[in-house]
């Protein structure tokens, strides 16, 4: 009761003195005012962010859309839409020709209708038309994709197999991309997320869902009607394996045969079909013990020395100050300054020792060339990559066709060196253009 009469008679004071001070009158209610405003600001506020936290989860940030989808415009909202039944031409017809392709295994056809393909997937393709006569009553199902013009497609198709009677229902769901001209092609490639979550989200709409439920129902009764077919299906998929296996094993196998018999054929050729320009094969002898190198470069792995006297076979005399030597059974490279010929007068031994040091550390000459890029050149056929210009050289890697490297040097000898996965390596000439 005290403290009711203390609240009471204290507004009764501040009731009192707010009809007489005006100014004191001014001055609450204004902060009366202003608290009000700020409450209601705040619950605005609140509610705001409670709505944009509800919706966050149905959102796709375009921040994570790649740059190809951002030039084409993308829609991440997903339609609730029906599906569609061969209701565009251009992709039915793109379908067609991708299954008239899978009957015939023609893969140059499949390489031209996708972004992407396998090797692996392609052989698959070659050997699983062996077993296939026909695709019959295919039919088209469409959603619009994610860009424009795009499609999310259901291909529903009749397979006939070989020896086989009853057809094979099957259902096969392709991402169909528009190109820059304007034509259609299946985006087989890696997917972004938002790419991926919005076919995801397609596959899960309820007409979708049904439509697979229905081939896969026709596929039961199929199997059921026909012990053979059954039969067959079994064993199909452990077969395709097995035969792409083989197939990829094969594949790397002659790639390799035939680079090591190429490479092998070309070192037997007579010396009278090998470029004769620079080409010698005089005698010389070491005017002081030199280092001798793996390639022409004092940056190369030194593989031994000759003494001072030493008399060794010269193959070649290179503009870079560098010769090509026999060393060991195979070639070697010393400083030609170190080299004379054969009982020729010793020129280098009325200089000052410091002048003739034996280690290749010394600046090459200034016009030197071995280490600088001549050009490109694009390999004609896959082939081996040696460590240096010889046959039993070790081998450092495998260049494949169509792949572009840097020319450092075409030798007289039959080799070119190029620069090979940051090191210097040698391919044989005929094999690059």
């Amino acid at each position: 009761m005290k403290s009711d009469n203390k609240l009471s008679l204290y507004f009764q004071k501040l009731g009192k003195r707010l009809k007489e001070d005006k100014v004191y009158s001014r001055t609450f209610y204004s902060v009366i005012a202003i608290l009000i405003a700020l409450i209601v600001v705040i619950i605005v506020a609140v509610s705001c962010s409670k709505k944009e936290d509800g919706g966050a989860d149905n959102e796709i940030s375009t921040d994570s859309v790649s740059e190809n989808q951002t030039a084409g415009a993308p829609d991440y909202t997903v339609p609730d839409v029906a599906l569609e039944e061969d209701a565009y031409a251009d992709v039915n017809a793109l379908v067609n020709q991708y299954f008239a392709a899978m009957t015939t295994g023609d893969t140059a056809a499949i390489t031209a209708m996708k972004d992407t393909a396998a090797q692996e997937d392609l052989i698959k393709i070659e050997k699983e038309s062996a077993y296939i006569d026909e695709f019959d009553n295919i039919k088209v199902y469409t959603k619009p994709g994610p860009l424009t013009n795009s499609y999310v497609a259901f291909a529903y198709y009749e397979i006939k197999f070989k020896d086989i009677n009853t057809l094979a229902p099957g259902l096969t769901t392709l991402y169909i991309c528009p190109r820059e001209d304007g034509s259609l092609y299946i985006c087989d490639g890696d997917l972004d997320d938002n790419t991926t979550a919005y076919i995801k989200s397609i596959v899960a709409q309820d007409d979708v869902v049904d439509l697979f439920s229905m081939v896969e129902t026709k596929y039961a009764e199929a199997i059921d009607a026909d012990a053979d077919l059954s039969s067959f299906m079994d064993n199909l998929s452990a077969k395709l394996d097995e035969e792409v296996s083989q197939a990829m094993a094969q594949a790397e196998g002659n790639t390799e045969e035939a680079t090591d018999a190429t490479d092998a054929a070309q070192e037997q050729q007579p010396a009278e079909e090998q470029p004769a320009e620079n080409v010698m094969e005089e005698q010389v002898t070491a005017t002081d013990t030199v280092n001798v190198r793996s390639s022409d470069s004092e940056n190369a792995d030194r593989i031994g020395q000759i003494a001072m006297g030493e008399t060794v076979t010269r193959y070649e005399a290179k503009e870079n100050g560098w010769s090509r030597i026999s060393y060991n059974g195979g070639d070697g490279y010393v400083k030609s300054e170190y080299l004379q010929a054969a009982g020729a007068t010793d020129a280098s031994a009325e200089q000052p020792q410091e002048e003739t040091q034996t280690d290749d550390s010394q600046t090459e000459t200034a016009g030197t060339t071995s280490l600088t890029a001549k050009g490109k050149v694009t390999i004609k056929e896959t082939v081996n990559v040696r460590k240096s210009s010889s046959e039993t050289s070790d081998k450092i890697g495998v260049a494949y066709q169509g792949e572009h490297y840097d020319l450092i040097m075409e030798q007289a000898d039959g080799w070119c060196k190029i620069s090979f996965n940051g090191q210097t390596g040698y391919v044989k000439t005929e094999f690059v253009e």
